[in-house]
């Protein structure tokens, strides 16, 4: 089990299509609702889903150490965006524009959204939603409900293992060409990184 980005990029062999869960391509100066990709990604979901969306921090509130100090930039930064705050400064450290091409930003509901055609109708966390995420994942993954007794709920929770086989199954459409992406024209960032998300 990997315990860090720099760990997935040492892989062997190497994976030719790489998704995460973290924001890829930072703005600068707070935004109101984000990058554009963010707002795109909520539009979608719709709502209740759209609120598992959190606004990234600016890429210099990555620096903060305490979540007060995270107030301090004017992003009006979420304790969960706060709480992955040491990985998103990892993956940014280590992002270049060309592992761009390998390295793709997506967001489980998106996924989700784009396996099924519509947003998920409960939070992944409660019965009916894991049981609903089950059953879109079946059809692709018939495994997927023997995966899921096979890690201790101290290792990793039930609802992040299905979000994993959600980015499996985006990171096999983008291998294949046929994965969409918000906005279909990214901006780029200061590290001229695309500011996108896959589905």
């Amino acid at each position: 089990m990997c315990t860090s980005f720099r760990e997935v990029l040492d892989l062997e062999p190497k994976p030719s299509i790489i998704a995460v869960d973290i924001p890829i391509g930072l703005l600068d100066e707070p935004r109101s609702g984000g990058r554009e990709c963010d707002k795109k990604a909520r539009q979608l979901l719709g709502t209740p889903r759209r609120s598992s969306v959190f606004t990234p921090p600016t890429r210099p509130a990555l620096v903060s150490a305490t979540y007060e100090e995270a107030q301090s930039f004017g992003t009006g930064m979420s304790h969960q965006a706060f709480g992955i705050l040491p990985k998103i400064r990892e993956v940014d450290q280590l992002m270049s524009p060309e592992l761009q091409e390998t390295v793709h930003e997506v967001h489980p509901e998106l996924c989700f959204y784009g396996l099924t055609g519509k947003p998920m109708d409960h939070k992944k966390k409660s019965t009916e939603g894991k049981a609903q995420r089950l059953r879109a994942l079946h059809n692709s993954f018939p495994g997927v409900a023997r995966a899921l007794g096979r890690f201790p709920r101290s290792q990793v929770a039930s609802d992040d293992i299905l979000d994993a086989y959600a980015a499996v199954w985006t990171a096999v459409r983008i291998a294949d060409n046929s994965a969409k992406r918000i906005p279909a024209r990214p901006p780029i960032d200061a590290k001229r990184l695309r500011m996108e998300m896959w589905y």
